[in-house]
């Protein structure tokens, strides 16, 4: 084998490492509400569906007051600017969730037939079930990857996602259906939840291992004479939601 050709191999490895990360950025949001703010993430389902299905926490949309959100697009400029573009989405109608949500999970999907603006939305085959995750070999302590708004906080101020490190807090192959939820160790805040989390799997592309949707903190019962009151610890771990689960969930949105 050439050199250049071995060369352009390496090149090429480089290219999808750096790419898996970004493609799933790309197709990570902010959710606003006047009543919330929160994160979530575009899927695509395969042809001929051309839906786009939004995938975030139950307690964000069920949280959000009125028949409507916004989804924060990030517009391209001439000059490499972007600009903020708000598209509507609808996500009640006659007082009822246009959403679906997990029977069990705070987990909700809402199912958009149409995007006016610039996006990006992964292929749902990007969403580890316990195969794909298996493949991908993670241990306790892996290092992967969440996209969130951490307190509506933007990491460019035109809807960019803040890129956060965190590590399996759990082991990460028991069976899902044992286990549907795991922790993850990072400091975990408001906003968090609807992130993606991340791993690149063995072909160079985007995993979403899961969705976290809660912190975990430690309730400390503290009583005086005359009150008492609970002080929230924080334990600096988010909790997160099996791929799996996502993908049962924008099955569900698809048949509604």
């Amino acid at each position: 084998m050439s050199k250049l050709w071995l060369t352009l191999l390496a090149l090429s490895a480089t290219q999808l490492h750096a790419n898996y990360a970004e493609e799933a950025y790309d197709a990570t949001f902010k959710l606003y509400n006047v009543a919330n703010s929160g994160t979530c993430s575009l899927y695509q389902r395969p042809a001929p569906d051309t839906a786009i299905y939004l995938v975030t926490t139950q307690h964000q949309m069920n949280g959000a007051k009125g028949d409507t959100s916004l989804l924060v697009l990030r517009e391209p400029q001439p000059d490499g600017s972007y600009q903020r573009h708000d598209f509507k989405l609808t996500i009640r109608k006659n007082d009822q969730p246009a959403w679906v949500r997990h029977p069990k999970f705070d987990l909700a999907v809402l199912k958009i037939d149409h995007i006016t603006g610039t996006y990006k939305a992964l292929p749902t085959t990007a969403i580890a079930n316990d195969e794909r995750l298996r493949a991908a070999k993670p241990a306790i302590g892996t290092s992967f990857l969440l996209f969130t708004f951490p307190h509506s906080v933007e990491s460019v101020r035109a809807g960019f996602p803040v890129a956060r490190h965190v590590s399996f807090a759990a082991p990460p192959l028991l069976s899902s259906d044992v286990y549907p939820t795991f922790y993850a160790d990072f400091p975990a805040t408001a906003g968090d939840s609807g992130g993606p989390g991340v791993l690149e799997d063995p072909q160079g592309h985007p995993l979403i291992v899961g969705m976290c949707f809660e912190r975990e903190n430690h309730d400390e019962k503290v009583a005086t004479e005359v009150t008492s009151t609970v002080v929230k610890h924080p334990l600096y771990l988010g909790n997160f939601i099996h791929g799996k689960y996502l993908l049962e969930t924008i099955e569900a949105a698809a048949k509604n």
